[in-house]
């Protein structure tokens, strides 16, 4: 377990965890996978391909790739991801709870933001196809811009962000990766999400509590500033 009792501020992945589009996401890379090796109808499982950076999982897939071949095949994916989402309107909205539970940190002067493993241009069409403006700074996000090893930093950054250590910040994440990554560097309280088959996994791994959608969230795990 984590060493914090209650967080002073909060940390959301985005990708299967404010928007459920694991399978969007498999479907793109599964293309991107086909088009460097023709012909092949074996393709890593969705596992593989959660959590860490399109660098390095490009890097992982095409080690022969430069890095200005990996930047543009990344690119590449996620304009196909883009156009897969775009193609199911009717899978286009936040997990359950979510607007609500940004609503409440709000109220209660809780710092929250984003810290995603997306790149800009995913952040731009998340910003323009969900209400994220209400609640969230685009400037406050952190995402991969290049800058970042792995999911780790981007931790750190955002917890930089939004002014409090990540050690009180309570981080959300949907992959074992970036669940060892918030265990390693000492975030407070670590919240896995998912199906409920996926939870011993993440507990195992440094996962506190685990939520199956954000109607399970609970607000004893945070405080406010006239809450200490």
């Amino acid at each position: 377990m984590s060493a914090a009792v209650y967080a002073r501020g909060v940390l959301f992945d985005f990708n299967g965890t404010l928007f459920f589009d694991s399978l969007f996401h498999q479907e793109a890379w599964r293309r991107i996978y086909q088009e460097l090796y023709k012909g092949t109808k074996e393709v890593p499982g969705d596992s593989f391909f959660r959590g860490p950076r399109n660098d390095t999982l490009i890097q992982a897939i095409a080690p022969k790739m430069t890095a200005k071949e990996r930047k543009e095949c990344s690119v590449r994916k996620e304009a196909i991801y883009r156009d897969i989402c775009k193609s199911h309107p009717e899978q286009l909205h936040l997990v359950a709870g979510v607007e609500n539970v940004f609503g409440i940190l709000k109220e209660r002067q809780i710092p929250f933001t984003l810290a995603t493993a997306s790149i800009v241009d995913n952040i731009e069409f998340y910003f323009q196809v969900f209400p994220l403006k209400k609640w969230v700074s685009q400037n406050l996000c952190v995402y991969d811009d290049g800058n970042y090893k792995d999911k780790g930093e981007m931790h750190l950054e955002a917890a930089r962000r939004i002014g409090v250590p990540l050690s009180e910040c309570l981080v959300i994440e949907d992959s074992i990766s970036a669940i060892t990554h918030a265990k390693e560097n000492g975030a407070g309280i670590i919240i896995g999400i998912g199906a409920k088959e996926t939870h011993p996994d993440l507990l195992r791994i440094g996962a506190d509590h685990c939520i199956c959608d954000f109607t399970e969230f609970d607000f004893e795990w945070v405080k406010g500033p006239e809450e200490h």
